[in-house]
């Protein structure tokens, strides 16, 4: 059981701090996309 939690926890660790590295690029592409969208208007 203790193998389990060990291997959740740092499961959920790496998920975690691989989010952040996904939602940066993620939130600049989105920025430069809305930016370029009402630009275009």
């Amino acid at each position: 059981m203790k193998t389990i939690t060990h291997s959740y926890r740092s499961f959920s660790f790496f998920v975690e701090v691989n989010i952040d590295r996904l939602l940066v690029p993620v939130t600049i592409v989105g920025a430069l996309t809305l930016a370029g969208w009402l630009v275009s208007l």
